[in-house]
């Protein structure tokens, strides 16, 4: 056989092979959402049947849907959501050939998969409360306690704030002109913070430290999920040869350390059982996909809420003292990489500036510094809900 003949096969294989795979290359027309009482049906409108997976995830309530070898061909932007207690609908490409349909829900709910409609894929929702308890839960967006006539729901736990203050024992970290240590530093601003926080019956704070001691890094992360962090607050004082570099500076976490983390957790499944309130041994699929989409999934909100919070924190740490950036920052620090706790750490001015030096061991500026990290944090709570 001549190449020119084996070439032209090839050409019609590959023609054949790429139209055998459209032809079998699903597409989602649209979503529709259904009220029924109670519960809320979703539909997906498919030209054809597809592989699906579901699940839902918690803290905050999401319910996520990947569809196999599936191409959108609509726009989802006109759903009425508000009725359907459903925050939002987000759309994600996790590999060459999922779309990934994620709903952030108002309220925990639970799923059950219903008969398949032709190509369609039907999906009832569930709230966990009964009727009363719903519309007092939509109402407070909280768990409150309801009156005796309705149904009876769980308080809330006090929000819980892991506070970290930066160095400790032999690791003094950074040294100003008059001795000043950041680690000093860190912990009476920490002290002071926590103080404000426990004085909230809807808040309580953790410290990671509370004397002259060091604390390895991946501890720290340790005493956050231990502690059952809502949040976490990193402490520390920049430090810059250059003697006139100041201002305060908050980071999130990047996603380069972001990804880094997620190999570790992936690697080491044994040591990391839960994730945002799911119990990752007590999953169906054990499968190195499903725990990596709960991995990126718990990161990409994490992340996002603390870009949010460390922008209300920049607001008010403005009023104490300058900026040294004016966004937040990522960076892959290392107390930053829970996957599940948004995390940020603040540089509250640098130590090596002599000025600044003054102030950060300076008691009424401290005070200052913790009240603004302390409205930050309830700020962003009102603003969450909470």
């Amino acid at each position: 056989m001549n190449k020119k003949i084996i070439k032209n096969l090839l050409i019609v294989w590959m023609l054949f092979y790429s139209v055998l795979g459209f032809a079998y290359h699903a597409k989602l027309n649209d979503v529709r959402i259904t009220l029924l009482e109670n519960d809320i049906h979703i539909t997906f409108l498919l030209n054809q049947r597809t592989h699906s997976q579901v699940f839902e995830l918690s803290n905050p309530p999401r319910l996520v849907v990947d569809l196999k070898n599936t191409q959108l061909a609509t726009s989802l932007k006109n759903l009425d959501l508000a009725k359907a207690r459903i925050k939002n609908i987000r759309i994600g490409y996790p590999a060459h050939d999922v779309t990934r349909v994620v709903f952030d829900l108002n309220m925990p709910m639970r799923f059950n998969m219903l008969p398949m409609q032709g190509n369609n894929i039907v999906i009832n929702l569930h709230p966990l409360y009964a009727k009363s308890g719903i519309a007092l839960f939509e109402k407070t967006n909280s768990f409150q306690s309801a009156n005796r006539s309705t149904v009876k729901i769980p308080k809330a736990h006090p929000v819980v704030i892991v506070i970290d203050a930066g160095h400790g024992g032999h690791d003094p970290g950074a040294v100003g002109s008059q001795g000043t240590t950041e680690k000093s530093v860190t912990l009476a601003i920490s002290k002071r913070l926590a103080y404000l926080i426990n004085q909230q019956s809807n808040m309580r704070a953790v410290l990671t430290r509370n004397g002259d001691y060091y604390v390895g890094l991946r501890d720290r992360l340790k005493i956050a999920r231990k502690g059952n962090a809502d949040f976490f607050v990193a402490l520390h004082a920049d430090s810059y040869f250059d003697k006139q570099a100041r201002g305060a500076s908050v980071y999130a976490l990047s996603q380069h350390g972001a990804t880094s983390e997620a190999a570790r957790w992936l690697a080491r499944r044994d040591n990391y059982s839960e994730l945002g309130g799911v119990d990752l041994r007590e999953l169906n699929d054990q499968s190195y996909l499903l725990r990596s989409v709960l991995i990126d999934l718990a990161q990409t909100a994490t992340i996002t809420d603390s870009l949010h919070m460390g922008k209300i924190m920049l607001s008010n740490l403005r009023n104490v003292n300058k900026l040294h950036y004016s966004r937040v920052e990522q960076a892959p620090f290392m107390v930053l990489k829970s996957p599940d706790i948004p995390s940020i750490l603040v540089e509250m001015g640098f130590i090596s500036n002599s000025e600044e030096e003054q102030h950060l061991r300076d008691e009424n500026y401290q005070n200052k510094m913790a009240y603004a990290l302390f409205n930050s944090i309830r700020m962003y709570l009102q603003k969450s809900g909470v």
